[in-house]
């Protein structure tokens, strides 16, 4: 499935944000981009991840996306997949799921 951003593709979306030192910016994107393609991506129900950066570098954002609200519980209460973390958690995430509530393109 690819990513997309519409609000009839019944997928479960989740961003999780970050404040970072900029020094420290290009740690968390590495353990992050790690963390995924060697534990999340593998994960039943799992979609997509994109991590957005901040242009001033303070901030980072990852943006998934999960088959189900169910899919992406059963991974976070998934012991061993969550051990594999790394460093992400020293950088305090806050996290939370979200929903479609406007959509606007461009005029065609």
């Amino acid at each position: 499935m690819a990513v997309t951003i519409d609000p009839d593709a019944g997928v479960h979306t989740v961003m999780v944000h970050f404040t970072v030192e900029p020094g420290r910016r290009e740690v968390l994107v590495e353990a992050i981009g790690t963390f995924v393609e060697d534990v999340v991506r593998h994960q039943p129900g799992f979609v997509s991840s994109t991590v957005h950066i901040s242009l001033d570098g303070t901030r980072v954002i990852n943006y998934a996306q999960w088959a189900s609200r169910e899919a992406f519980e059963a991974f976070q209460n998934n012991p061993e997949a969550m051990s594999r973390q790394g460093v992400i958690p020293e950088f305090q995430p806050s996290g939370q799921p979200y929903t479609i509530a406007f959509q606007a393109a461009a005029a065609a």
